[in-house]
């Protein structure tokens, strides 16, 4: 377990990396989009079991450097460094949970343990989304629902009803469910 705080993208460090993409915010915004979309692609091709999320750390990471000061010239090139590490870490961690599954206990008493966990997990994730405003727990139902083509348009209807670009839809839905994940890990610790 990690004591590194998680950074999460603030809305001064995207409006950053948007300027960096390009001065036009209309350009930057459609430039932004193909960026992600060929993300999505290079950890798709790549077998990554979750494109959407890998593609989104790699762009809070590039968010977080240009708003450290970095001073990146290539920016696309850089993204598809940072893509290839958000990779190779992602890898490793599947690594270790394959090691650390064979070194599970016998299959019944982990199915046994898995149907307990799955409960305390459910019932603490119903909990916390309980605690949601009625706006955010809508919102966080809603941009999960469906599958990959009809995710997406759901996702630009959603943010077309709430008046918002979709990048800031996608920065709301994150900050949402970060908030949420840490409630439900608290719940889960203090154990249900």
């Amino acid at each position: 377990m990690s004591l590194k705080k998680e950074w999460v993208l603030t809305q001064e460090a995207f409006d950053l990396l948007l300027a960096r993409l390009d001065d036009d915010r209309e350009r930057a915004a459609r430039r932004y989009e193909r960026v992600r979309q060929k993300l999505l692609k290079f950890f798709e091709w790549r077998g990554s079991a979750l494109p959407d999320d890998e593609a989104d750390e790699t762009i809070n990471r590039v968010a977080r450097r240009i708003a450290e000061g970095a001073d990146v010239y290539n920016l696309e090139a850089y993204f598809y460094g940072v893509a290839r590490l958000v990779h190779a870490e992602s890898l490793k961690t599947r690594e270790r949970e394959r090691e650390a599954l064979a070194l599970a206990p016998s299959e019944a008493a982990a199915a046994e343990d898995e149907d307990e966990d799955e409960e305390g997990r459910r019932a603490c994730f119903d909990s916390c989304l309980a605690r949601l405003s009625d706006e955010n727990r809508d919102l966080i139902i809603e941009y999960y629902q469906d599958e990959r083509g009809r995710k997406i348009a759901r996702r630009k209807l959603l943010a077309e009803r709430l008046g918002i670009p979709l990048n800031a839809l996608r920065i709301r839905a994150h900050r949402v469910r970060v908030g949420l994940e840490a409630c439900v890990r608290e719940c889960l610790r203090r154990g249900g």
